[in-house]
Order: C-alpha cells, then sequence, then structure tokens
C-alpha cells in the first residue's frame, strides 16, 4: 500500500493544529498564565484602537477656553513613536505567547489499516491483515519530512508466519514557492495515479490492486532519488507536473522463471545510470484530470556485457461528478501501461540452465473501473452503498519465461460507514492463457486513520 501525495499534505497540516511537541519548550506556563497572556494581549490591541481613535481627534490648533469657564488642559497628543512602542510591546507579547504553547512543530499520525478473508482458487482461503502509519512533520512553513511503511502478517512456503515490516516512504521536501516543491529520499514514484492516489484501503474502491499496479506487475511504486513537483493554473485549467531522478529498477538476469522482468523493490541501484522520468497532469475542470507519464532507465546491473534500456510509459484518466438526473456519483478511472525492456541474452554460456535465451520483454497491460453510489437517494442506508466495477489486463510476451495473457473481471459492493471506513464485498473472474484461471471472493474492511 503506498501513501498520500504531498498535495494532500499540505491541507491535512493547513487544518491540523501543532499536536505534538517534538522538542520541550524552553519556557513552561500554566493554562491560567498562557490565558492571562491572551487577555493582556487583547488589552493591549483595545488601547491601540483607543489611542488611534483620540490622535484623530485631537485638533492641530487648541481653541481658547470660554471666558466664563476655567481653560480645560488639552489632552496629550498621540505620537508615532507611542504607537510604535505599542506594536513592539504586542510583538514582544506573541513571541512570549508562542514560546509558551505546548508545541511549535506541527506532526500529524495519519496512515491506513486493513482487515478481511480472501477465498481463491488453488490457493488455501485465509483472513488477513495489515496497518500503513503515516507520519508527518513539519518543523519549519516550507520544510516537510515524510515516512510510511507496511506492517502485516505473511507465510512462506514452508509454512512459516511472521510479520512483515516495508519502509515505503522516507523524504524530505522543501517548498520553493506556490508553485514548486522539491525534495529527495524514498519516494511515491508519480508515475500514473493509483499508488499515488487510489492504492490505501479506504481510496481503493475493491480489495485487490489491478495486475499491473500488484506485486509482479510492471509499474514502479516507490524509488529513491531526488524529484521535483508542483501545479500552475492554466487559464480556467490546471497543469500538475512532477519530475525526478532516481536509482532505477533492476533488470532479473538469473532466475530462469522471471528473467528479462523488472525488480521494482530493489532500492539500491545495481549499475552507474539513474532512471529519469516524471508525470504531466491537465485538469480542464475540477471533477477531470488526464496525465501522461515516463520513465527511462539503463537496468542491467554492472557486468551483464551490455546496456539494457527500459522505457515505461503510461496515460491515466480519473473523473469524479455528481450526476443529478442519475441520482448519485459516478466515478471512473482508467489506466494504461507500456513497459519495453530492449532485447538481451540470459545464461549466454548456459551455466544457469535455461539460456542461452534471448528476447526483449515488451508488457502491457491497465485497468478501467466504473461506480455508481446512489448518494442523492432519499433513505440514508442506500446512500451509504456504491456498486463496484473493474476490468483489468496485463500481457507478456508469450516466448518470455512467465509469459501470460491474463484479464480479470471484478464486481464488488461497497458500504461506506464513515468517509474512511469502508466494507467491502467482491467477486473476481480470472481467465489466463498459460495459468490456471483463479477466481476469488473478497472480504475487506480499510479504514484511514
Amino acid at each position: 500500500m503506498r501513501r498520500f501525495i504531498w498535495p494532500l499534505i499540505g491541507l491535512v497540516l493547513g487544518v491540523c493544529p501543532a499536536a505534538v511537541a517534538q522538542e520541550p519548550p524552553t519556557t513552561q506556563i500554566s493554562n491560567e498564565q498562557f490565558q492571562q497572556l491572551l487577555r493582556q494581549q487583547e488589552q493591549m490591541r483595545r488601547e491601540i484602537e483607543q489611542l488611534k481613535s483620540e490622535r484623530s481627534r485631537v485638533p492641530t490648533t487648541q481653541p481658547a477656553a470660554p471666558t466664563t469657564a476655567p481653560p480645560q488642559a488639552a489632552a496629550p497628543a498621540v505620537t508615532q513613536d507611542d504607537l510604535d512602542e505599542i506594536d513592539r510591546q504586542m510583538r514582544k507579547l506573541r513571541e512570549q505567547v508562542h514560546t509558551a504553547l505546548p508545541g511549535t512543530e506541527h506532526l500529524v499520525i495519519a496512515g491506513d489499516a486493513a482487515l478481511g478473508f480472501v477465498n481463491q482458487q488453488k490457493t488455501n482461503s485465509t483472513f488477513f491483515a495489515g496497518v500503513s502509519p503515516l507520519f508527518l512533520w513539519e518543523p519549519t512553513d516550507r520544510l516537510l519530512f515524510e515516512a510510511a511503511f507496511d506492517v502485516g502478517i505473511s507465510t512462506d512456503t514452508d509454512n512459516n508466519s511472521s510479520t512483515s515490516f516495508d519502509l515505503t516512504i522516507a523524504d524530505a521536501s522543501f517548498i520553493v514557492n506556490d508553485r514548486l516543491i522539491v525534495g529527495g529520499g524514498l519516494f511515491v514514484v508519480p508515475f500514473g495515479q493509483y499508488h499515488n492516489h487510489f492504492d490505501p484501503p479506504w481510496i481503493n474502491k475493491l480489495p485487490d490492486d489491478p495486475l499491473v499496479f500488484s506485486d509482479g506487475g510492471i509499474t514502479p511504486g516507490s524509488q529513491v532519488g531526488i524529484f521535483g513537483r508542483g501545479a500552475a493554473p492554466l487559464g480556467s485549467a490546471k497543469l500538475v507536473y512532477d519530475g525526478y531522478v532516481a536509482n532505477g529498477p533492476n533488470l532479473i538476469t538469473n532466475d530462469p522463471a522471471a528473467a528479462g522482468s523488472l525488480n521494482f523493490n530493489d532500492f539500491t541501484d545495481l549499475n552507474n545510470s539513474k532512471a529519469a522520468g516524471g508525470r504531466i497532469g491537465f485538469v480542464p475542470v475540477p471533477s477531470l484530470e488526464l496525465g501522461y507519464s515516463v520513465q527511462f532507465a539503463q537496468v542491467a546491473p554492472s557486468g551483464f556485457g551490455r546496456n539494457v534500456d527500459a522505457f515505461l510509459q503510461a496515460v491515466d484518466a480519473n473523473w469524479v461528478q455528481e450526476v443529478r438526473p442519475l441520482g448519485g456519483v459516478i466515478t471512473a478511472r482508467a489506466e494504461w501501461v507500456w513497459a519495453d525492456v530492449s532485447k538481451a541474452t540470459y545464461d549466454a554460456n548456459g551455466k544457469l540452465g535455461f539460456g542461452p535465451l534471448s528476447f526483449g520483454n515488451n508488457r502491457n497491460g491497465g485497468y478501467a473501473m466504473l461506480a455508481y453510489r446512489p448518494t442523492l437517494a432519499t433513505n440514508e442506508i442506500l446512500r451509504n452503498f456504491e456498486a463496484v466495477f473493474r476490468y483489468d489486463t496485463m500481457r507478456s510476451p508469450m516466448h518470455a519465461p512467465g509469459g501470460e495473457h491474463e484479464q480479470r473481471y471484478e464486481f464488488g459492493i461497497d458500504y461506506w460507514l464513515t468517509p474512511s471506513a469502508v466494507l467491502k464485498v467482491a467477486y473476481e473472474v480470472d481467465d489466463k492463457k498459460v495459468g490456471p484461471d483463479q477466481n476469488a471472493f473478497y472480504v475487506q474492511f480499510g479504514i484511514g486513520l
């Protein structure tokens, strides 16, 4: 499970107060003292307004006193120096109040969790559970840190169960201006939209990932490197842009079942070349976004004997709109990915027992999803239901190791307990050209923390 993008981080940090102190303040005061400081600040503000009002009423020349009454003493004139001194005192008081707060840095702990049950053909049915905490830290107005990891339970081929811990995000970002953020570390790659926006279990409308974005798929998830991202108005529309340079995926060369495929989970580069890529998104109206992504890298490990290029491309579309004639919200998403790996010879000397084998591994696939939720229905229970359908497919060369043409049709019903908690039930029809079909029944509860 991947995490949110920084556009959401700005919203979270903007609405959340300083939740947790990172370091103890240098000055500790009680709540009563803090309230007293606030009252003093408000009193000084009223005094300034009163002095400004009196200054505006003081005439430049005092009129002569009436002959029938003793002369009155003229009100002292308020000078600019007086006002400046009061302003300095108020700034000093504000600084004192700010220093005495329980914390002056913003830390938000968010994330997601999921638990459920899956019954898939050719495998044993099983319950599953996992949690993915997300830490967002804003030490200053411009500096941002985020870190996330997945914690789950797994069982190996020998039926030994264990708890897995996978770091998925660990990066720092600096806000240059309103249109650019730069940063580096282990970050979610802006390739397509799924991993950046849709894969948390309380956002994904189905219990599993599309084939191209799942483990063993053809798209990057997280990579280590540097990045820049931002958005800019384009007339009434908006342009979203991302660019990065990172340790690229690694070519699998010594596994007879996966030779020619890319390993996206090895974060250490095995050669001196780096992956470069980015995404351009166009938002013509708030309900629609269209995008194009690209990544290029030389992926062969050092000593392989020749360079092997990997060229990845993707197009994506996301549309969410309330359609009043249909009485609810329609959500439509689609993404298509092309992964082209140039021709190479594997096990050239035959020592590994499956070569020499020469081929180019060009794969492609994608998904299309359609969902309907009757948000305008008069019945409250009915409004919480959502019907979902998704078609997804992935095709790899039949002459390559692990070659397969697979497509799936998945039907689901969701019930939204809250905007960030959903119960999902789905049935998936699987169709493979080579391997056995694996239809599956899923039940999942997903929640945003």
